[in-house]
């Protein structure tokens, strides 16, 4: 059961607010801004249509009154949005939807509200399965719909069948960890020091953070090549940069202040941290353990291997060095990792700044993490990874992103203004260019593709896979 408070998108309070970026209104078109609201609130937040709207409404989350349901986890943190999957055309997935909700996680559905022909979209949320029905927090409000009452979804929306299989014609999926994190009282703003100096970041999304560790309250996610203003001398900005451990605190282009990783700052736009491309030295003690490969690799895991989760979209790279060269790509905190050392040499390093983990994705490919970026999934030990299978030849022009929040830019270039959006974990893709499929995987390249709504752009080839 999936446990809420009901809230209606035609409610007075916010029910004559505009929809997002457009001219229509919450309650005329607000049921799946309504419904993520209530989703909201049963995992910890407190918010309301109106409050949702204002914030997605920032983080670029519609397109006129369309609502992007991917870029929830840039304004609501612990919230993982994992996928909208159609069923239009054949029986919605009903065993899966029923342990999702047995497990209280929350799924919104997409339904039929009218009798006219063809689908006239709906959004409700599941609270939970009664018989052969489900019980739903519909976001519109009926004559007689109030606290106490169950309102069973084939009893209300029934013009497709009247049943589960064929009146739902779309599933999002979503999941959320932990508590949604608290943001600090407001600071009194630092003056700049007089030799104030500029920074700039060096990855994508990197972490800006109220306090200085990885644990902070997360501020915001600073696109690449975005200038920072240092709020530290400028000697003790140069010290730190590049610098394994060491925090900076900042100012960004709107004038928020808070910490970001020095280790990913750069004091040339475009140009890696200073030191990152020499630092390929490892430790004799640990050179046997640090072998890798970006394919499918065929090492078998030690005896009690540990699975570990990620706490935040963390790099996976070829090697130790942090540079664009050796990123492999992002995993995101809804996957887990393996790792390939000792269980005493992972203990050692879990959560220890400086340390580097070599573990195995889930496609079995093989490369390093940061410790201090992982967890351990309750103490569990990995069992040996399933085979992977190959792609056939003649395999279909269809990609799908890897991670999570993975950007969707109109041109080969990390800046700010050329990004479209993020794109959620396993959003389908079709390559746009000729000879693409060569690109796929590849930790260089850039991948012309087109959206399912037709728009054409570029993603990082190493985010994306048949």
């Amino acid at each position: 059961m999936f446990k809420t408070e009901n809230l209606y998108q035609n409610d007075d309070a916010w029910g004559s607010k505009s929809l997002g970026n457009s001219n229509e209104t919450i309650k005329g078109w607000g049921c799946l801004l309504t419904s993520v609201a209530m989703m909201l609130n049963g995992i910890g937040y407190n918010e309301t249509p109106a409050t949702v709207n204002e914030k997605m409404k920032a983080k670029g989350g519609f397109q006129g009154a369309f609502f992007i349901p991917s870029v929830l986890p840039y304004a609501f943190p612990n919230l993982v949005y994992k996928d909208m999957e159609p069923c239009e055309a054949f029986p919605a997935p009903i065993s899966r939807i029923d342990a999702a909700v047995a497990a209280g996680k929350p799924v919104i559905l997409q339904v039929d509200w009218n009798k006219k022909a063809g689908i006239q979209t709906h959004f409700v949320l599941v609270k939970e399965k009664k018989g052969d029905d489900y019980v739903i927090y519909d976001p519109y409000k009926y004559g007689g719909d109030g606290p106490g009452k169950d309102v069973l979804l084939t009893q209300r929306y029934k013009y497709q069948g009247q049943k589960l299989e064929s009146e739902i014609s779309a599933v999002l999926w979503f999941d959320a960890y932990g508590i949604p994190p608290q943001p600090p009282k407001p600071k009194t703003p630092v003056a700049l020091p007089a030799d104030s100096m500029s920074v700039f970041v060096a990855e994508d999304d990197l972490a800006f953070r109220a306090d200085p560790s990885v644990g902070g309250y997360l501020v915001k996610r600073l696109e690449g090549e975005t200038e920072l203003k240092s709020l530290e001398s400028a000697a003790a900005t140069k010290k730190k940069l590049g610098v394994m451990g060491q925090w900076l605190h900042a100012q960004d282009p709107e004038g928020k202040q808070a910490y970001t990783a020095a280790w990913y700052l750069s004091d040339k736009k475009g140009a890696p941290p200073p030191g990152s491309e020499a630092d390929t030295t490892v430790t004799a003690s640990t050179t046997t353990t640090f072998t890798t490969t970006t394919s499918t690799s065929a090492k078998p895991l030690p005896a009690g291997a540990l699975s570990l989760i990620p706490t935040d979209n963390i790099a996976f790279r070829k090697n130790t060095t942090i540079s664009p060269e050796t990123l492999i790509r992002r995993i995101p905190t809804t996957e887990k990792v393996v790792s390939l050392e000792s269980s005493d040499q992972t203990i050692a390093k879990v959560g220890v700044m400086g340390q580097w983990l070599n573990v195995r994705d889930k496609d079995g490919r093989d490369g390093f993490v940061a410790a201090w970026y992982v967890k351990y999934e309750s103490g569990s030990t990995a069992v040996e990874a399933e085979a992977t299978t190959p792609p056939a030849a003649g395999a279909s022009n269809i990609v799908k992103t890897t991670a999570q929040g993975v950007s969707f830019r109109s041109q080969p270039k990390i800046t700010s203004a050329t990004l479209i959006r993020h794109l959620p974990v396993g959003e389908s893709l079709t390559i746009a260019e000729a000879g693409g499929e060569a690109k796929i995987g590849s930790n260089t390249e850039w991948l012309k593709v087109k959206d399912a709504s037709g728009v054409e752009g570029y993603v990082a080839a190493w985010f994306v896979a048949r």
